[in-house]
Formats: C-alpha cells, structure tokens, sequence
C-alpha cells in the first residue's frame, strides 16, 4: 500500500468519525436538531450512522484492503463487509433525505415569513 493510499484512508476515517462526534455533540445526544454551517440537519442520530457506515466502509476497508492476499477467504470476507456497510450508508442517507421537512419548525414560526 503506498503512503498516498494510506493518508486517504485515514483522512476519510477521521472525517467520517469527526463528523459523527459533531452531530451528536451538537444535538446533544441526538435529542435536538443541530444547525452545522448554518443548515439545520434533521435526524442527527440517522446521519451519525451513516457517517459512521461510510467511514468505516470506505476509510477503514481502504486501510485493510491490502493485509489479506487477492481472492482469500478473508479478502472475500473484507469485500462484503465493506459492501454491506456502503449499503447501509446509502439506504441511511435515502432515509434521511426522504423524511427531511420541507421547511423547519422555527423558520415558520417566525413573524414576518
């Protein structure tokens, strides 16, 4: 594995992990809806999840791809793993996108909108 490889793996990891830590900081444990770079982000603990799916899917299996030979048991293992958890990440983040409110609860209680 070159260090280019191993650098983007880790930078992907910890951006994934650094974002799940934001959103449930933020949210104070996923009981409130947190505004990050001045959007709010309904469903925080469904987005930690699939910034935790996509991190672990893609910067983890980056940085194990190459321990195991080609076409072993483990490199097969690994394979669909990482598939399950792209999966996952994908099918959360539909979730999140198709149950998003239109226009946020405190945008239409303010007067003059």
């Amino acid at each position: 594995m070159e260090s280019v490889d191993v650098v983007l793996a880790v930078a992907c990891l910890a951006a994934s992990l650094a974002m799940v830590a934001v959103l449930l900081y933020r949210s104070r444990g996923g009981t409130q809806v947190p505004r990050i770079f001045g959007r709010p982000q309904p469903h925080p603990r469904l987005r930690a999840a699939m910034y935790l799916c996509l991190g672990l899917g893609l910067g983890g299996g980056w940085l194990v791809k190459d321990l195991f030979p080609p076409h072993s048991t483990a490199d097969t293992v690994l394979f669909n793993v990482v598939r399950v958890l792209l999966v996952v990440a994908v099918v959360t983040a539909l979730l999140s996108a198709l149950r998003h409110p239109r226009s946020h609860p405190d945008e239409a209680a303010r007067p003059g909108k």
